[in-house]
């Protein structure tokens, strides 16, 4: 690591004479080039849970912090073939033409053998409960250690991009997707896998679908596997 840039008086992204001009911050909702247009981020590092009626635990699961360099968190289902998933219990994001939206996770499942099912992403949520209906999800299928991105939209599902990565067995997945307003670019530890040029958003088929979505991790054991995530960050523009 080199020798850091010292802004002693601060680093604003407001122009000079606004409410927070003179803030020596950046503006953690705006930025003076994108006016009217709202960023807003959940990251986590895992270090700590925050508050637990935030987030929902499904399959009899339990999900705790665990001992690793950076902070991580376990996911770990409650018997064999018993699917379990965390996710965030209030929706809060939503794709939305002309408006750019972030996702990225580091992910892995203890073993992918067999017919272990791992998926993360952001999925529908409707009063507290997630569905699988309406989601844009990274997925191992069962059989297979091919993690696909899949869209689904009304039920309809659609690989939109094939071997994003392949999946090993306690090895972190580093992937994520970047909407960028018109095209959706897919990346696997920071490198471009594939770019979906102009999907349309709200109707069916190999589309994004316009329902509010929230961040979750997904497995389906055969035995005993669990997930462990590193880290996570979803962020989107809004206009507000």
């Amino acid at each position: 690591m080199g020798t850091p840039t010292r802004l002693t008086q601060g680093l604003s992204t407001q122009v000079k004479g606004s409410v927070l001009g003179d803030y020596p911050l950046p503006d953690p909702f705006h930025t003076a080039s994108t006016n009217g247009l709202d960023v807003f981020t959940y990251s986590n590092d895992f270090v700590d849970l925050g508050n637990a009626a935030s987030r929902t635990i499904t399959g009899s699961a339990t999900f705790a912090l665990a001992d690793g360099l950076g902070g991580i968190g376990v996911l770990t289902p409650s018997g064999a073939t018993v699917a379990a998933s965390v996710y965030r219990t209030a929706a809060a994001f939503q794709f939305i033409a002309g408006q750019r939206f972030w996702f990225v996770h580091r992910i892995k499942a203890s073993s992918v053998a067999g017919n272990v099912v791992l998926s993360f992403g952001v999925s529908k949520s409707t009063a507290g409960t997630i569905a699988t209906t309406d989601r844009l999800a990274f997925t191992k299928a069962a059989g297979s250690t091919s993690l696909n991105l899949v869209s689904t939209v009304g039920s309809t599902a659609t690989t939109l991009v094939t071997g994003v990565a392949t999946a090993v067995s306690d090895t972190y997945l580093d992937v994520g997707f970047y909407y960028d307003g018109t095209d959706l670019l897919v990346f696997a530890n920071d490198a471009l896998v594939a770019r979906v040029a102009n999907p349309t958003i709200g109707s069916s088929g190999t589309t994004l679908t316009n329902a509010t979505l929230t961040p979750f991790f997904a497995i389906t054991p055969v035995a005993t596997e669990t997930v462990t995530i590193d880290y996570a960050l979803i962020a989107q523009e809004v206009s507000r």
